[in-house]
C-alpha cells in the first residue's frame, strides 16, 4: 500500500504512470483470484462485501427472471438489498432455516424455478459462524439453471470451501487483516451492471482503489499462505473460549461445522448489550451481533430465524477472532467474564 501510494496515475492511463498502476492493480487482482479459487478475468473489484452482495443480486435481475431467493440469515446487505429489489417489483423467496441455523434444503427445491433471477445463500454466518452445505445448495440451484451467490465474506481466507461451484462470490479484504473500503465480487456468469465506465470490462464502472486494492492482494496472499495452519490455531483458541464460557453457564447458537474465528453466547438473565458494554470497559471488544446492525435494540434477525425468542436473542453476544489473537486474550476473557455476569445480574435485581 505504501509502494502504491506513491504511485499518482489512474491505472487506466495509457502513459508509462498508468501503467505501473495498472501492473500493481492487476498483481492484487490475480492473488484475490488464487485465494477463492477463480480466474483473474472474474474479479470484480468493488467497495466491500456490502457493494460485491448488492452488485450480485441486482446483476443477476433479467426481464424474464423477476424473483430472488435468499437464506433467513443472510448479511443486512444481502437482505437490504432484496428488500430494496421486493419494493421495486421484485418477487423475494426468503428459505427457512434450521434451529442451528442451517438452510433448509427442501425449502430450497421447492422455491427454485426458471422465473428464479439468482438464490443467495452465504457460506458461513456472520453472528454464529455457522456453515452451510454450499456444495449441495450449489447442486440444486444447477439443476434448476439458477446462478448461486454466496456471500463468503465470514469465510475466505479461515476456511478452504468450493466456491468453485458458485456463480457469484462475494469477498472483502478486512476480514482478511486488509483494508477497509476494498472488496470484489467473484462473477463466473453474466451480470448486468448500470453503466458508468469502461474500468473492469466495464461491469464496474469508476476509477480504482488503488491503494485499497493493493492491500487487499496483499492481505489475500498472507491468508492463502496461511491457511495450512492459521485456520486450526484460531479454532483451538476458540474452542477453549468456548469451553471455558459453557462452564460459566453459557449458550453457544449453531452447532459444528462452524467458522474458526466465531462465537456466538449467551448467558441467562444477562443482557448482550450489557455485557458488551462492561468487556468494552475492561478492554475487551465484542459485539451483539453483525457490526452493521450494531448498536439497535432490535433482536438479532438470524437468531429469531433460528427459533429464539425475542428475550433470548437479545442475550447474545459475538467474539470474533482472528490470526492475531492469542491465547493470553483468551485467559484475560474468561478471567474477566465471571465478575461481570455477576455484577449485571445484581445490578438487574
Amino acid at each position: 500500500m505504501a509502494a502504491a501510494l506513491e504511485l499518482s496515475a489512474n491505472p487506466s492511463s495509457v502513459h508509462e504512470e498508468g501503467r505501473k498502476a495498472r501492473d500493481r492493480l492487476e498483481r492484487a487482482r490475480a492473488e484475490v483470484a488464487a485465494l477463492v479459487g477463480a480466474s483473474r478475468d472474474d474479479v470484480i473489484f468493488t467497495s466491500g462485501g456490502t457493494e460485491a452482495n448488492a452488485l450480485a443480486l441486482r446483476g443477476a435481475i433479467t426481464a424474464a427472471r423477476r424473483r430472488v431467493v435468499v437464506s433467513a440469515v443472510e448479511h443486512p446487505s444481502v437482505r437490504a438489498t432484496a428488500d430494496a429489489l421486493g419494493a421495486e417489483g421484485v418477487t423475494v423467496t426468503v428459505l427457512p432455516v434450521d434451529g442451528a441455523g442451517v438452510v433448509s434444503l427442501e425449502a430450497l427445491e421447492a422455491a427454485l424455478g426458471r422465473d428464479v433471477a439468482v438464490v443467495s445463500v452465504q457460506a458461513a454466518n456472520h453472528e454464529t459462524g455457522v456453515l452451510q452445505p454450499i456444495a449441495e445448495v450449489a447442486a440444486r440451484a444447477r439443476a434448476a439453471s439458477v446462478p448461486l451467490h454466496v456471500d463468503a465474506v465470514q469465510a475466505v481466507g479461515k476456511l478452504e470451501l468450493p466456491l468453485e461451484v458458485a456463480d457469484f462470490v462475494s469477498v472483502s479484504a478486512h476480514k482478511l487483516g486488509g483494508p477497509a473500503g476494498a472488496g470484489a465480487l467473484i462473477a463466473r456468469a453474466p451480470l448486468a451492471v448500470i453503466a458508468g465506465g469502461h474500468q473492469q470490462r466495464g461491469r464496474r464502472g469508476g476509477t480504482e482503489n488503488l491503494v485499497g486494492l493493493c492491500g487487499f492482494g496483499a492481505a489475500a496472499g498472507v491468508a492463502r499462505a496461511a491457511l495450512s495452519h492459521a485456520p486450526l490455531q484460531m479454532r483451538l483458541l476458540r474452542d477453549r473460549l468456548q469451553v471455558g464460557l459453557v462452564a460459566l453457564g453459557g449458550r453457544v447458537h449453531g452447532h459444528e461445522p462452524r467458522s474458526p474465528g466465531t462465537l456466538s453466547v449467551a448467558f441467562a438473565g444477562v443482557p448482550g448489550e450489557l455485557l458488551v458494554q462492561s468487556l468494552d470497559l475492561a478492554g475487551i471488544a465484542a459485539s451483539t451481533g453483525a457490526a452493521c446492525s450494531s448498536g439497535t435494540i432490535t433482536p438479532s434477525p438470524v437468531l429469531l430465524a433460528m427459533g429464539l425468542a425475542p428475550a433470548l436473542a437479545r442475550q447474545a453476544v459475538r467474539f470474533s477472532l482472528g490470526p492475531t489473537t492469542t491465547a493470553a486474550e483468551i485467559t484475560e476473557v474468561l478471567a474477566v467474564v465471571p465478575a461481570l455476569l455477576t455484577r449485571i445480574r445484581a445490578a438487574l435485581e
